[in-house]
């Protein structure tokens, strides 16, 4: 039999709670795998046959679980939606915050807002077409990713005012100028870029025009 002193237990149980050694159980893993593995899923429905194909049990399949997999990480369909959602916003997000915060232009804006656009272009193409059809939640946060683009225009626009490489203009009508420059070519994208990407191939061509009404 192994007698541990009061000084040994104590030493014992120090090390344990130190900070910095706790690992993620591996139950909080596979859930974390799962849910995952269920958004991946949604967002290839989606783009394959659009929101009103993307069923949860559409979703189920195209991951091999079982139906009721899909209710133990999202309430309902909407909330699986809204998750589908924040993909794109978290796109535009990591992309807006990249820019530099009190130097970057207009110029530079365009390019991050471009560059997330590309990165979930058909999902985003279907959010505009199929937005009355979406719950509110999944709406607003279209609608806060756009606000969020505005922001960042709008202050970058203000500091090449300053420098004078930019005339002043509205700067909620700069905003709306490029959000509905951008949604008209991805709503429209079978006409705008017939088989490709909008990005890749007018992107260049939507940001000229918007740097074109602003020269000084």
């Amino acid at each position: 039999m192994i007698i541990m002193s009061k000084h040994s237990v104590s030493k014992c149980s120090m090390k344990s709670d130190m900070p910095g050694t706790a690992h993620p159980r591996p139950r909080t893993r596979q859930r974390e795998a799962t849910r995952r593995q269920l958004v991946e899923a949604g967002l290839r429905v989606v783009a394959e046959h659009g929101f009103a194909g993307a069923t949860t049990a559409a979703i189920a399949r195209a991951t091999g679980k079982a139906h009721g997999t899909v209710f133990v990480h999202f309430a309902n369909r909407d909330a699986l939606v809204e998750a589908l959602v924040a993909e794109v916003g978290q796109a535009m997000s990591q992309r807006l915050s990249a820019l530099p915060a009190d130097t970057c232009g207009v110029g530079e804006v365009l390019d991050a807002h471009l560059l997330a656009l590309g990165e979930h272009e058909v999902l985003y193409a279907r959010l505009l077409r199929e937005a009355t059809a979406l719950p509110l939640s999944a709406r607003a946060r279209v609608f806060a990713l756009q606000s969020a683009v505005g922001s960042r225009l709008r202050e970058a626009h203000a500091r090449d005012v300053g420098r004078g490489v930019a005339r002043a203009m509205n700067p909620v009508a700069l905003t709306n100028l490029w959000i509905a420059l951008t949604n008209h070519y991805l709503m429209n994208r079978d006409l705008f870029a017939p088989g490709g990407s909008v990005v890749a191939l007018r992107g260049a061509e939507l940001k000229a025009q918007l740097l074109d009404v602003l020269q000084p």
